[in-house]
C-alpha cells in the first residue's frame, strides 16, 4: 500500500523565495530506503533568474547538506519535470543526469523530480540533500522527500533528517 508508513513524506525545504533555498534543504539519510523521490515545486514569477538543481551525497547530514559531494558522473539518476503545472498534469521523463535547471524566464509552476535509488550513492554516504544555485526572490520553490520502501519495525515512521 502507498502511504506515509511505507513511503514517508518528508519536507525538505519549506516554500520560500528560490534564491533564499540556495543549499539549505533537509538532509535526509536513505539508510533502509530503496531510494528517494524528491520533488521541487517553483512559481517561476519574480524574475528571470534560472533555479539550478543538484544532489550532494555524504557521510553525515552535515557533509550532504554543506553540498561537499555532488552526485557525480556514472551515477546519473531518473528526471520528470512538468514544466506548466497549471495547464497540464504531464511529468515528462527527461534524459537520465545529474540535475535539472528550471528555466525562470516565463511565468509558470514548475514540478521536477529525481528518483535517486540507494544503489548508486558512494560506498559509506547514506545521506542526500538537494542543492540550488540562482533562483530568484520573487519565485517560491519548495522541496519534498518521499522515502521509497522504507524499511522499520514500529507503527510511527522514524524520522529522516538531522
Amino acid at each position: 500500500m502507498f502511504c506515509p508508513e511505507t513511503f514517508p513524506i518528508i519536507l525538505g525545504h519549506e516554500p520560500a523565495a528560490s534564491n533564499a533555498v540556495a543549499d539549505t534543504s533537509d538532509a535526509i539519510c536513505l539508510k533502509g530506503a530503496n531510494g528517494v523521490l524528491i520533488i521541487v515545486t517553483e512559481y517561476t514569477a519574480g524574475g528571470d533568474t534560472d533555479l539550478v538543481l543538484t544532489v550532494h551525497e555524504g557521510d553525515t547530514a552535515a557533509v550532504a547538506a554543506a553540498g561537499t559531494y555532488p552526485i557525480t558522473t556514472g551515477a546519473e539518476f531518473p528526471i520528470w519535470v512538468n514544466t506548466d503545472c497549471a495547464t497540464s498534469d504531464a511529468m515528462v521523463r527527461q534524459t537520465d543526469g545529474l540535475g535539472y535547471t528550471i528555466d525562470a524566464t516565463t511565468t509558470k509552476n514548475y514540478m521536477v523530480a529525481f528518483y535517486i535509488p540507494a544503489a548508486i550513492l558512494t560506498s559509506g554516504r547514506d545521506w542526500v540533500a538537494l542543492g540550488t544555485s540562482g533562483g530568484n526572490a520573487g519565485n517560491i520553490a519548495s522541496v519534498i522527500y518521499i522515502l521509497d520502501g522504507a524499511r522499520y519495525k514500529q507503527t510511527t515512521p522514524p524520522t529522516a533528517i538531522a
